[in-house]
């Protein structure tokens, strides 16, 4: 068994080589009495690397007692909150661990990251305040619309130039009228009750791709996206890929591409996958009336608030031309 100094040494020769998977492993494998405060900490940077960053800051949470006061400890957890989108939370650690004497450092090898605490601080500066509004903005939205289910409609107007006819849409997204049990079972099978609005537009139109498919951010600022796109509805017929339950349905992007368990798939995007629409049932249970998200996985799943409903958001919804 190697001592304590030759772990540590070999550890930071994989750290170079980034093979984070041999640094969680050899740790991991040591019992936990063997597990000092310094080998925590590594274990959290090597999870960081991995993309593992609620699980790291699981780790650092567990150890702050000890290691609150070290400076690789602080910007290690402040690391774990930026990668989860909480940029606001991830600043006042920053700040400790350049207080603390931090300077250049090599966390995250590559060269897009900064490489000292002094540059960490100032990006962090500019996106704490952006993330806090961002959060706020959310929360306000959340608290103020309504959650109960509802029977609103939608008009002739409404429906307009909504859906793309191309052969790509009727044979992987739109299926045949649906009957009123098949609702039922979709239900059944994904543990959630259907929006009355959204089984009054698939009784129209059993899903499809989207002529109008751009909806602006409600959130408009300069440093945000000014607007989302959204290139499908999934259907409820089980025979097409692209459908609430389908081979390409909530499921699979829950289980396979590691989504969120929201609630349900609303529709994909331009990004192949990349960035999906959801009814959020979180805030209203699975009997409520969901809102409408957006969820980045390349941005660690963050999720955006889109429309208080499913009703507004396709009212809300331009043709990709317009500006």
């Amino acid at each position: 068994m190697k001592s304590h100094q030759e772990l540590l040494n070999q550890i930071n020769i994989w750290h170079c080589a980034r093979e984070h998977d041999k640094i969680k492993n050899a740790i991991l494998e040591l019992p936990e009495t063997s597990r000092s405060a310094d080998l925590l900490s590594l274990l959290a940077r090597a999870q960081i690397n991995a993309d593992e960053f609620t699980a790291a800051l699981e780790v650092l949470e567990g150890m702050a007692g000890q290691s609150r006061n070290d400076a690789l400890y602080c910007v290690r957890r402040a690391l774990a909150l930026w990668q989860l989108n909480r940029e606001d939370e991830a600043l006042p650690w920053f700040r400790k661990a350049q207080e603390l004497g931090l300077g250049d450092m090599d966390e995250l090898p590559g060269t897009y990251f900064p490489k000292s605490a002094a540059r960490w601080v100032e990006r962090a500066e500019v996106w704490a305040p952006r993330r806090a509004e961002a959060k706020a903005f959310e929360a306000q939205r959340r608290a103020a619309r309504n959650k109960q289910p509802t029977d609103a409609g939608f008009t002739v107007r409404d429906l307009e130039g909504l859906w793309d006819d191309c052969e790509y849409s009727l044979s992987q997204y739109t299926g045949g009228t649906p009957a009123a049990d098949e609702f039922k079972a979709v239900e059944v099978e994904l543990g959630y009750r259907l929006p009355a609005v959204y089984k009054a537009l698939i009784q129209q139109r059993n899903g499809g791709m989207l002529a109008r498919n751009r909806y602006p951010n409600p959130l408009c600022r300069d440093w945000t996206t000014a607007a989302f796109s959204a290139e499908s509805i999934y259907g409820i017929d089980r025979s097409k890929p692209c459908s609430l339950c389908g081979s390409s349905g909530t499921r699979f992007w829950v289980e396979e591409w590691g989504y969120p368990d929201i609630g349900l798939v609303l529709g994909d995007t331009i990004s192949a996958g990349h960035q999906m629409i959801f009814l959020d049932y979180s805030d209203c249970g699975r009997e409520g009336e969901p809102c409408v998200v957006y969820v980045n996985q390349e941005s660690n799943y963050e999720i955006s608030y889109v429309a208080d409903n499913l009703a507004e958001f396709i009212r809300g919804l331009e043709p990709a031309g317009d500006d």
